[in-house]
């Protein structure tokens, strides 16, 4: 394993300046001038003291073996750090790269986002992918949410984020995220689309979001639920959104919350037969009881030529003759016409007569 140290940046520095020309030798100033460092695929386990080179950017140390991040605090104009690939379970000794504007982080064994408050200029964070144990999930420390959340008008502040394939079941921690322009985070566990609403509603600046492979894109509604939430959403899960179809979205959700609820009522068998007969409302009571109970439970008073009361019973509509099958869930009544005689040939019987005698004259 190797440690990175000022005698091996200026040895590796060496080697790159014979390959590229007949000088094996480096300048004498040469590490202190240098603005890149390429230090990626290099077997380093340690980051050690390199501080001669006070001039740099950008370092490239990832696809190594670091377990820790340490010994940058000389490197002040630093904008752009590349730490991918490693072993390193935690985010600390950062705080003097005041100027650093990205920082890549993806691959490693990292639980908690935190420490990052004194960072200014961060516009962009690549935390993808951390390699977890079972059960555990990237989560934002508090207060590391709350400075990252702040809205400086020219300054960082990070407009840019990817924490895919981290387990995440919420972006609650990213609630009025203010400078949040672009927000990756695919392969994740994020399935309650109310929750969802409320965090992309409280980002004024997102316009693109990547939330491929979560549950909840699978849900009703899904895209016109989060265009009509997001104003200056552009791009939703790698497909451009039209104004048009933002416009019909948002024409869409306002008639929708204006509308007020209808109520679909389940009309049942009775429903459904007495609705089509004009009858008082009490009858169609008592033909529904009648339709629906078993036994001669429909009873209509008649009353005879001397005045008396007899009650007429009529048997449930089910169990007449003239019932045939049930299909579809319903009764099919039998046609009016299969009552008639078959043989329409045979002539109906003559009339009998009968002798009428007349009173003598």
């Amino acid at each position: 394993m190797v440690r990175l140290t000022t005698a091996y940046v200026e040895r590796k520095c060496s080697q790159t300046q014979a390959s590229k020309s007949l000088t094996k030798d480096i300048q004498k100033d040469h590490l202190k001038k240098i603005t890149h460092l390429y230090m990626n695929e290099k077997y380093i386990r340690a980051i050690g003291d390199f501080s001669v080179c006070t001039n740099l950017k950008v370092i490239y140390l990832h696809n190594n073996c670091i377990a820790k991040i340490e010994n940058l605090q000389f490197a002040v104009n630093l904008i752009h750090l590349y730490l991918q690939h490693n072993n390193i379970r935690k985010i600390e000794n950062l705080n003097s790269l005041r100027n650093l504007k990205k920082l890549y982080l993806g691959y490693n064994y990292i639980k908690t986002v935190e420490a990052l408050e004194e960072l200014e200029n961060l516009e962009e964070l690549q935390i993808e992918k951390q390699k977890l144990l079972m059960g555990e999930s990237l989560e934002f420390e508090s207060n590391c949410a709350n400075t990252l959340s702040l809205f400086l008008f020219d300054q960082g502040r990070l407009k840019i984020l990817n924490i895919s394939g981290n387990r995440i079941t919420t972006l609650r921690d990213l609630n009025n995220f203010q400078n949040l322009e672009k927000l990756d985070a695919r392969e994740n566990l994020i399935d309650d689309m109310n929750d969802l609403l409320e965090t992309t509603s409280s980002l004024p600046n997102i316009f693109e979001l990547s939330l491929q492979g979560n549950p909840v894109t699978k849900r009703h509604q899904y895209r016109e639920s989060l265009i009509g939430s997001s104003h200056h959403l552009k791009h939703l899960d790698g497909k451009l959104i039209t104004e048009v179809s933002r416009q019909f979205m948002m024409r869409f959700k306002t008639e929708k919350l204006g509308r007020p609820t209808r109520r679909r009522l389940k009309m049942t068998l009775s429903d459904d037969i007495t609705s089509s007969l004009n009858l008082p409302p009490a009858f169609k009571r008592s033909v529904s009881r009648a339709i629906v109970q078993s036994g001669p439970k429909l009873s209509i008073s008649v009353t005879s030529v001397t005045g008396e009361l007899h009650p007429q019973y009529f048997p449930p509509w089910r169990s007449t003759p003239a019932v045939k099958s049930f299909k579809n869930n319903r009764f099919t009544p039998r046609p009016f016409w299969r009552c008639t005689p078959k043989n329409k040939s045979q002539s109906p019987p003559a009339p009998t007569t009968s002798t009428i005698i007349l009173p003598p004259i």
